[in-house]
């Protein structure tokens, strides 16, 4: 196996696509916003600087979990 090229990363980039339609209307119809207090309380842990990467908001990372076990995606599907 060599290494990958341009069309290799096209096609995986453009392999998702089929459940788009899928994700959006649970996007819609989810009140996702409810959920956030509840994320935010169970993640209460203060940093000690601000030096590094910002943390990725709450409510994506719970989103990407739900997603990726009720579909069985993969990190790249996700």
């Amino acid at each position: 196996m060599g290494q990958r090229g341009f069309w290799d990363e096209q096609q995986r980039i453009e392999k998702p696509k089929p459940k788009k339609p899928v994700l959006d209307r649970l996007s819609e119809s989810i009140p996702w916003e409810s959920f956030r207090l509840l994320l935010e309380k169970g993640y209460a842990q203060e940093r000690k600087s601000n030096a590094g990467q910002r943390r990725i908001d709450l409510l994506i990372l719970f989103k990407n979990a739900g997603a990726s076990s009720a579909f069985n995606l993969s990190d790249d599907e996700t």
